[in-house]
């Protein structure tokens, strides 16, 4: 497998000179790209465009920032962690670089596009460096999970249910967190002890349901009008994960990966 590296950032210098705004920037950064990342998708992915959030001033800060940064550096550590969860597919995984200005303790975050990657970084957050190889890894994890339950498995044994969103998140995180050991990650955090299983039965309800982008965000980014905490189903996500790996010590990535959604939760339904 070979990896692009699509410095879509480098872009940001046409996006000022339009005058910025939301027509300049999927003019100039999401247009010329866009094609290339959703290739093959069988369907809509525009719901996870990069985001225009930035003023001229702001762009051209982060155009400065970003293009200082020594990016062969980060394809071969990029490499490295591939290699560490081999993906068994001739297509050319497409790392795209975007600008953020995400309020993230990391400094940056990840989307998953049809198996490429989109890494949405602030650059005025110095703590991006540190994150970067760990957002990458957890996006990885998607692509290959995503390549061997769909395109090997042909999707079969799943439901697209919230439970298993979850539990693909909660792997993509383990995975990462098996490398990087001495991170863990702002989104893991934000349930308290006191509140999470009063949190819990709320999104028991809908764990095997099929939700729309839009309802799926707020069971797993949090929702205030449901009583639902920021990020807290990155939160559960892991600790079922954690519980299932707890019963079978020792398991590798790939093993992990090859094992059903429903059947990592049927054996880990005591997590909390």
């Amino acid at each position: 497998m070979k990896l692009n590296l699509i410095l879509a950032y480098r872009n940001l210098s046409d996006y000022i000179a339009r005058g910025t705004g939301e027509q300049a920037w999927n003019e100039t950064m999401v247009a010329p790209y866009w094609g290339v990342l959703t290739e093959g998708a069988p369907f809509s992915m525009d719901h996870m465009k990069p985001v225009c959030n930035m003023d001229k001033e702001e762009a051209q800060k982060q155009l400065d920032f970003l293009d200082k940064i020594d990016w062969k550096q980060y394809i071969k550590v990029f490499e490295d962690i591939c290699s560490k969860l081999p993906k068994d597919d001739e297509d050319i995984l497409h790392i795209a670089i975007y600008p953020s200005t995400t309020k993230m303790p990391e400094g940056i975050y990840g989307t998953g596009v049809w198996g490429n990657i989109i890494l949405n970084i602030n650059p005025l957050n110095e703590q991006f460096k540190q994150w970067l190889p760990f957002v990458f890894a957890h996006e990885y994890h998607h692509s290959v999970w995503g390549d061997y339950w769909y395109c090997k498995k042909g999707g079969k044994g799943l439901n697209d249910s919230f439970l298993q969103m979850m539990i693909i998140e909660g792997e993509a995180d383990a995975f990462a967190m098996s490398l990087f050991e001495d991170l863990v990650p702002s989104w893991q955090k934000d349930v308290n002890k006191a509140e999470e299983t009063d949190v819990w039965k709320k999104i028991e309800v809908i764990l095997n349901q099929k939700l729309s982008p839009k309802e799926y965000s707020k069971y797993m980014f949090g929702n205030k009008e449901l009583g639902i905490p920021k990020n807290a189903g990155y939160y559960y996500a892991i600790k079922i994960i954690n519980a299932y790996m707890q019963k079978h010590k020792g398991i590798e990535p790939t093993e992990l990966l090859a094992v059903s959604p429903d059947e990592i939760y049927t054996q880990s339904i005591d997590f909390l």
